[in-house]
This record gives structure tokens, sequence and C-alpha cells, in this order.
């Protein structure tokens, strides 16, 4: 207990450390670092510092690389997003001794037929916008109940003509907390910098998030329920959001998602879907947009080898 909180200590002092570097930006860029995309925690409303594992965990919580049942993890995810924007995500983990894990991760997102205008009138052509994150991850299982881990990430954005690079870390902690149902998390992630886009560097989204799950078995349905709850403080922006999300496990195979994003103008309902089978585990995510810009569709397979 004392090693928890000297981590959880040491997680929120960098975390402050890091607003004060950020408290004058006032926003951030690099959009796609503020997406969650493994398709589970789309439809989950993205709640999953607590809980994630594998493959998925490259990308929301590194402690958690390590995959449940110790096996490596593949995982292909692709999203339709609003104006024709679409993300592409590789997620990877491979066990490393007892207890150790490592992952890999590849996303990048890409908006197409973006328009010229220098005047009035008809554009004058069109031009495209992309983003690339690429990371390594490092899980570590210091104890039955609680696991720590990091990642980099090499970062680049291009748009137009113009481009920037850089680079990011990720921090995380999970705790199965001594109530075997509750599991707690935190994550801290795109802590870095990235070099001047044309006149001026690009923000990262530095982000804190913290949250809880609990799972419960109903033996009687031959099935499982599960909640999830995290908060996100975008630490730029000074943006605090939270979201809520539950799933039905039947008979391990069918998954039965749902979750709401609070706190957010564009984005609340979400729901999903899940089989699996065997080695493969297929999921669909939906995620409802406000203002009229079009509802986002996600896809994802995972393969246990």
């Amino acid at each position: 207990m004392q090693l928890l909180r000297s981590l959880l200590l040491f997680l929120v002092a960098l975390a402050s450390g890091t607003h004060l570097c950020f408290a004058a930006a006032g926003e951030s860029g690099m959009p796609l670092l503020k997406m969650g995309l493994p398709v589970r925690a789309t439809a989950l409303a993205d709640a999953s510092v607590s809980w994630v594992r594998g493959a998925a965990a490259v990308w929301h919580n590194p402690a958690g690389v390590r995959a449940a049942n110790g096996s490596a993890e593949l995982m292909l995810v692709h999203r339709e997003w609003i104006q024709d924007a679409q993300l592409e995500f590789l997620g990877a983990s491979f066990p490393l001794g007892e207890g150790n894990a490592l992952g890999f991760s590849l996303a990048t997102q890409a908006v197409p037929d973006i328009e010229i205008r220098t005047r009035p009138g008809e554009p004058e052509g069109t031009f495209s916008a992309r983003m690339l994150s690429v990371g390594l991850s490092y899980g570590h299982k210091m104890t039955e109940s609680l696991r720590l881990g990091a990642t980099a990430k090499f970062l680049y954005e291009k748009i137009l003509i113009d481009e920037a690079s850089g680079m990011g870390i990720d921090a995380g902690v999970q705790w199965q907390t001594p109530l075997p149902e509750l599991a707690v998390g935190l994550a801290l992630s795109n802590l870095g910098s990235m070099s001047s886009l044309r006149n001026e560097a690009t923000t990262l989204p530095a982000m804190v998030r913290t949250g809880a799950s609990w799972q419960a078995e109903l033996e009687s349905l031959r099935a499982s329920a599960f909640l999830t709850a995290d908060l996100l403080y975008v630490i730029p922006e000074g943006a605090a959001y939270g979201g809520l999300g539950g799933e039905i496990l039947l008979r391990e195979i069918i998954a039965l998602r749902g979750g709401y994003h609070l706190g957010s103008e564009g984005r609340g309902l979400t729901a999903g879907l899940g089989v699996a089978y065997g080695i493969l585990r297929v999921d669909y995510a939906y995620a409802a947009i406000a203002r009229d810009l079009g509802n986002t569709h996600s896809i994802g397979i995972t393969l246990s080898l």
C-alpha cells in the first residue's frame, strides 16, 4: 500500500508540473491523441483506464499491456470519423517473462479534400492533413494486484506542405483493490513536445485520466455485468470530461455495450457489440456526434496468439 501511495503521489506531482508548463497555452493540437481508438473502449465512452489489458492498453494505459491470459495480442481498428476523416489503429502486445510485456502501437488519421481558399468564391484546390503516432510500451506487474507501465511515442503531422514531428510519453498504474470486483487506474498521456509547424509548435494534448470499474458474475444467467467510469482532464485546455459505460457478457461469447460521454458538447451516446470465438474477437462501436456532424462507426479485430 505504501508503494501504491508513493506511485500515485508521483503521477499526480508530474501532472501538476505539466499543468504549470501548459497553463498559458489554452488549446492543443494533434487531435488524434485525444481519440479513444480501441473499439471496446469506444463503445464504453472511452472509460477504460482501470481495466484495459493487452493490445488495447498500448493506447489507453500502458500499465495493462500484459494480456489478462498472458498471451500475445494483435488488434486492428478502422474508424469512419467526421468530415470523411479515417482513423486506423494497429496495436500489439507480447508477454516478456513473468509479469512483463512489450507493446507496439501505430495510429494514423487522414483528413482529405480540405478546400484551399484565399479569397471569396470557388476553392482554389484541395489538400489533405495527416497525423501519425508510433509507440513502444512496457508493462510490469509489481504484485498480483499492482501493474505499472510506460509508453514512448514518435509523433508526426503534415498539413499541406508544412510538417512537424516530436515525442510523447505516457505513464500509468492499475490496481486491483482488496474488493475482487473493483479495480482503479490512473494514466498520464501525451507529455512531450513537437517541432514548429511553420511558425508555431503544436501543443500536445497532455491528459490525466483516472477511473474505476466493477465486475459481477451472474452465474444463473451464465453471464457477467461490467460497469466502468473515467474522469479525463485535458491540461492545456483546462477542460474536464467524464465517461460512463456498461457491458453484459453472455456465455463469454457475445458482449452488449453502451456508454455516455459527460461534459462534451459534441459527443454523447455510445453503443457496441462484441463477438468472440476461439482466438478471434470482432468488435463494433457506434458513437453519436452532435451539431449535425454525423455519427461515427468503428470496427476492430483482435487475435489472441
